[in-house]
């Protein structure tokens, strides 16, 4: 009796392995985009972004500060169901999601979704392409994303002390639109914003960022010397007076150093990002 007991469990555990095994093993993978997430809410703390359809191929977000941006993080392309928070441990916060929506992403296609409108008010979700042309050879590719409520003028020049005069590069980009890539030399260079129409009225400048001086052969940083790299320049609004985003009274009030305040998002800021690492030559 005991015996075929034991008999009995040993071949059913063999059954149960062989049948994990088959899961386990498996190497398939879904169709898959690339999805970069961009804060752009300007009178709130940082925001967290959940995928509430499933865990596998989604992407995490976790206190997403104003102005900043994860990397692009590989998503199941097809529709998928997210909603935001505003970071917080209190319960009676992070159970009243920000934004509730399904947004549908093609297989092979990167995307920046920007979190943008107002916390006092209404946030959503801009869904951006993030699939730039091929830059001429030797070239970059410079593009403006206007993440502010008002349209402006970009103009690509070669320091942040360059006067800008019209025409502008990308003229009267409208508020949570980007404008087409132009190309540029692969060397030092800069971005200009101004309100539309009003080149002599400066809002905002950065001079593009530069590689590593030591880069790994088989992984490169991409930098503005860097050939064939694209890139978005965001242009953001100053922080809401009075939100943690730029606190105008306490110890992380603008202009006073502490640790933690953002104490650039005080002014307007312009901001780059890499959409996409140029695959190294062998």
């Amino acid at each position: 009796m005991r015996l075929t007991r034991l008999t009995t469990l040993f071949v059913a555990a063999i059954a149960i392995a062989g049948c994990s095994s088959d899961k386990i093993t498996s190497t398939s993978f879904p169709p898959l985009a690339g999805v970069r997430w961009i804060n752009a809410v300007p009178d709130t703390g940082a925001i967290d972004v959940r995928a509430i359809d499933q865990i596998e191929f989604s992407p995490v977000v976790n206190a997403l500060a104003y102005t900043k941006g994860t990397e692009h993080q590989p998503i199941e392309a097809k529709a998928r169901h997210f909603r935001a928070f505003i970071t917080s441990t209190n319960p009676a916060i992070t159970s009243n999601p920000i934004v509730d929506t399904t947004i549908t992403f093609a297989a092979n296609q990167r995307y920046t979704v920007l979190i943008t409108g107002a916390a006092r008010s209404k946030v959503s979700f801009v869904v951006i392409d993030d699939n730039p042309a091929g830059a001429p050879a030797g070239q970059i590719g410079i593009r403006t994303v206007n993440a502010s409520t008002g349209a402006i003028d970009s103009y690509v020049v070669d320091s942040t002390n360059t006067p800008v005069a019209a025409p502008a590069t990308a003229a009267n980009v409208a508020p949570n639109t980007a404008s087409p890539y132009v190309g540029h030399a692969a060397a030092k260079v800069a971005v200009r914003v101004t309100p539309a129409g009003t080149p002599g009225t400066v809002s905002a400048s950065q001079q593009g960022p530069y590689p590593p001086a030591t880069l790994p052969s088989e992984a490169p940083a991409a930098g503005v010397t860097t050939a064939s790299t694209p890139f978005s320049v965001y242009y953001f609004a100053a922080g809401v007076p009075g939100s943690p985003t730029a606190p105008t009274t306490g110890a992380n009030r603008c202009g006073v150093p502490a640790p933690g305040v953002q104490a650039a998002t005080c002014v307007p800021q312009v901001i780059w990002f890499v959409d996409n690492v140029p695959t190294p030559t062998p």
